[in-house]
């Protein structure tokens, strides 16, 4: 399934499900199709003391890495959601009163559209399995192994389906870096290790705090502060 060509006027907000910082993420129906609208607030030309030799645009960061990872076959599996298509820098306007956050900005929005993924819950201490900590481990180097640096592996990144005991859905890849084939710079190198590092204090913090048993974030709880 893809969307193409989509027309901004023929998009039902249902209801807003998160506002991150920079985007907002509704539930919608397009052509029927009940998915996940996430919408980048957009942006111009790197500033003078910006990097010029990078990808800033959030957007463009996620559909680029959603592309790759479905590519891969990443999204078929279940590893991250079922990317859809996308919409570039439309007019807000038309999707009223909904996007009026968006109204007063420089530039346009863009959007990017996912299968929507019910009963879905942040991995934390309270939905901890070791299995899902397996799964946990081995979707972020399935994600590395498509050529995707995740770029904020932190738990709230990371879906846990509450009807399926398994289940581990990686998302939020609008820090993400993609690789070019054959050619990783030693920036990406080191944020490839990043995310390593990382996913494996998020692993050995949470397993000492459930092998406690008293079902409290201690070590772990730097992980969950951001």
């Amino acid at each position: 399934m893809e969307l193409k060509d989509i027309d901004p006027s023929g998009i039902y907000l249902q209801e807003r499900l998160f506002k991150p910082r920079y985007s907002a993420v509704f539930l919608v129906t397009v052509r029927d199709v009940t998915c996940v609208m996430k919408v980048h607030h957009g942006r111009g030309p790197p500033e003078y003391y910006e990097p010029q030799d990078r990808e800033l645009d959030i957007h463009v960061l996620e559909s680029t890495a959603y592309i790759r990872l479905k590519e891969r076959g990443l999204c078929e599996r279940g590893i991250v959601p079922y990317y859809l298509g996308s919409m570039r820098k439309f007019d807000p306007a038309l999707c009223q009163p909904h996007l009026k956050m968006f109204l007063e900005d420089d530039y346009l929005p863009s959007a990017l559209f996912l299968r929507y993924i019910p009963n879905q819950q942040s991995l934390d201490l309270s939905n901890y399995t070791p299995q899902r900590m397996k799964n946990f481990m081995s979707g972020i180097e399935e994600i590395h192994n498509a050529g995707v640096s995740h770029g904020d592996p932190k738990p709230r990144k990371v879906m846990v389906i509450t009807v399926d005991p398994e289940r581990v859905v990686w998302m939020d890849f609008d820090r993400a870096e993609t690789l070019e084939e054959g050619h990783i710079t030693e920036w990406q190198k080191r944020h490839l290790q990043d995310d390593k590092d990382l996913v494996d204090g998020v692993r050995i913090t949470l397993e000492t705090d459930y092998a406690r048993g008293d079902g409290k974030l201690q070590e772990s709880i730097v992980f969950f502060c951001s």
